[in-house]
C-alpha cells in the first residue's frame, strides 16, 4: 500500500512538472527576431515572467528615419530609434493561450498602443494593437 501511494505520488509530480515546462515553451514561443510590416526589425526577450521588444535593425523603415521625430514628447524626439524598447510588459496567460497586458510604442504615429498576442506559431505571430474603440491586428514573421 505504502509502495503504491509513493509511485502514484512520484507519478503525479512528474505529470505536473511536464505540464509546467509544456506551458513555459509555449509562453516563450514569441522569443526570438520578428519582422513587423513596417520593416522593423524588434527582438522579443523575457525579463521577471514578462516579454519585452526592443529595435534591432531600422534599414528600410519609414524612409530612412533613424530618430523619433514623432515623439509627443519633444524631449524625446532625437533619440535614436535603434535600441528603443517598444513592447512593454506582455504577461503570457496560460487559460487563454494568449499574450495580454502589455503595450506597444508606434514610432511611425508616435503612440503607444495596449497590445496582445493572440497566438504564436514557428514562424509567424498575430499582434492586436489597440486604443479605446480602434483595434488592430497584424502578422509578425519571424527572422531565421
Amino acid at each position: 500500500m505504502k509502495e503504491t501511494i509513493t509511485t502514484s505520488l512520484t507519478i503525479l509530480l512528474f505529470v505536473t512538472l511536464i505540464s509546467f515546462k509544456t506551458s513555459n515553451d509555449s509562453a516563450d514561443k514569441i522569443i526570438g527576431k520578428w519582422i513587423l510590416p513596417d520593416n522593423i526589425k524588434i527582438e522579443m526577450y523575457k525579463e521577471n515572467n514578462k516579454y519585452f521588444g526592443k529595435i534591432i535593425d531600422i534599414s528600410g523603415f519609414k524612409n530612412g528615419q533613424i530618430r523619433d521625430i514623432k515623439n509627443p514628447d519633444k524631449n524625446k524626439q532625437n533619440d535614436k530609434l535603434l535600441g528603443k524598447i517598444i513592447i512593454s510588459n506582455l504577461e503570457y496567460d496560460p487559460k487563454l493561450k494568449k499574450w495580454i497586458n502589455g503595450t506597444i510604442y508606434a514610432p511611425q504615429k508616435g503612440i503607444e498602443l495596449n497590445l496582445k498576442i493572440n497566438y504564436a506559431k514557428e514562424n509567424e505571430l498575430e499582434a492586436e494593437a489597440s486604443k479605446l474603440f480602434f483595434w488592430k491586428s497584424i502578422v509578425w514573421v519571424k527572422l531565421l
